[in-house]
């Protein structure tokens, strides 16, 4: 028997998106398949959208809650499934992705986790981008997100031993969670794209809120050590000025040029502000 797969879905007010998320799981077309949304209390017609879906959706709880991984623990406390992940409700999966990493995963019962790549789409520039997922490294997870949230499925064995996402994080719930999970088994990579990562007007990743920055700077610091806060925290002081001149010179394929701005932080912290500026610059 092919094992269930639990997919939680937090969303609040994204009536627009969720949609599409919903049929990306169902058109995966697992026999066995559980999807339980979670919602923070919308007021824009996500019920609606979600009761289209019918018995597809297996629960949906409407009430407010402490933020995004508040949510999303609600959602796995319900879970039955031998396979689990989340997906965001502005995000989606592309086709037949579960037929590729079930067999990574066993039945559930060993800690496992299987990431792939997703595909970057820029809803305001109408454009997309390719980002192939990167080889597995727990020391380089101190530093960099390795692994793309929406393209990544783990084991029951994986969640419990690693225990609930920290609810006191609001930026870096994903890669906190990996980094622990991390611990527990060696992570197994997918060479090709599985999702949809949608960056729009209110996405959260790509906002710039200096509540981001504050966050993953303490994070790498907290993780990596003082010389790694050191060279965070000081190429996040200066994007406010530069990254304006960083948007150009992405937007004009002279990316490598960066170093122009950062002269100054290139010869104190080196090679580190150039995981920082990754990091920082979504």
């Amino acid at each position: 028997m092919n094992p269930l797969l639990s997919i939680i879905v937090p969303t609040l007010n994204q009536s627009r998106f969720i949609g599409q998320t919903l049929a990306s799981i169902v058109g995966q077309c697992w026999p066995r398949t559980e999807i339980i949304v979670i919602d923070g209390g919308s007021t824009d017609g996500t019920r609606e959208v979600v009761q289209r879906f019918g018995n597809a959706v297996t629960h949906f709880v409407s009430e407010h809650d402490r933020g995004q991984a508040d949510a999303i623990n609600k959602g796995f406390r319900l879970a039955k499934g031998d396979l689990l992940a989340w997906l965001n409700s502005d995000d989606y999966y592309l086709p037949a992705v579960i037929e590729k990493v079930a067999p990574l995963l066993g039945d559930g019962r060993e800690p496992r986790l299987a990431y792939g790549g997703t595909v970057a789409l820029n809803e305001a520039k109408g454009e997309t981008k390719l980002w192939q997922a990167s080889p597995f490294s727990r020391e380089a997870l101190k530093t960099r997100a390795l692994i793309y949230q929406p393209s990544a499925f783990w084991t029951r064995a994986l969640w419990e031993k690693t225990g609930e996402l920290n609810i006191e994080q609001h930026f870096t719930l994903d890669w906190d969670w990996f980094l622990r999970a991390s611990e527990h088994c060696e992570f197994q990579q997918v060479n090709e794209p599985l999702s949809v990562y949608r960056f729009h007007e209110g996405h959260k990743t790509g906002s710039g809120n200096p509540k981001r920055a504050a966050e993953i700077c303490a994070f790498v610091e907290k993780h990596a050590g003082a010389e790694w806060g050191a060279a965070f925290r000081d190429v996040a002081a200066e994007l406010p000025t530069f990254g304006p001149g960083l948007a150009r010179l992405k937007k004009l394929g002279l990316f490598r040029w960066r170093t122009l701005f950062y002269r100054r932080l290139y010869k104190q912290h080196g090679a580190k502000v150039k995981v920082a500026l990754s990091q920082l610059s979504v």
